[in-house]
């Protein structure tokens, strides 16, 4: 992967999906076929007992795969299946981090893992998914 195309796909990736951003959710690294994502939690993304809420877990996994798939192929992308382990407590931790990657890609569809770890290393979560690339090219150049 060139650095121009890495700049492209972090800017894409940070820039023009709003959920990911309102949840605080930044894409710090791509390349082909893996990724590193991570999130400084707020209050707003706490369950009632102070810990990650699971949605928030899966958001975070389901952005690391596709922004690995991203990096293998720059075309958009859709989750068909994911499952999500969750594996420990975040304890005290406020900043997670995701790693995607692609373990195997066809034609039209991936399959891909992510792990979620605290910033020292704790594994929080596991998730393996299944995504349908859809032919449709990344807008990279546009904006």
């Amino acid at each position: 992967m060139t650095p121009e195309l890495r700049a492209k796909l972090l800017r894409y990736a940070n820039e023009y999906e709003p959920f990911t951003a309102h949840n605080h959710i930044e894409i710090t690294d791509i390349g082909e076929g893996h990724s590193r994502v991570e999130l400084h939690l707020t209050s707003e993304s706490m369950n009632r007992w102070g810990q990650p809420h699971g949605g928030i877990l899966f958001t975070l996994a389901d952005d690391a795969c596709g922004i690995a798939m991203s990096g293998l192929r720059q075309e958009t992308c859709v989750t068909v299946s994911s499952t999500v382990d969750f594996m420990a407590t975040a304890g005290d931790a406020r900043h997670l981090i995701a790693r995607g990657e692609v373990t195997r890609a066809g034609k039209r569809t991936c399959f891909c893992r992510a792990e979620i770890t605290t910033a020292e290393g704790k594994l929080i979560a596991a998730c393996h998914s299944v995504w349908a690339y859809t032919g449709k090219p990344l807008p990279l150049d546009e904006g």
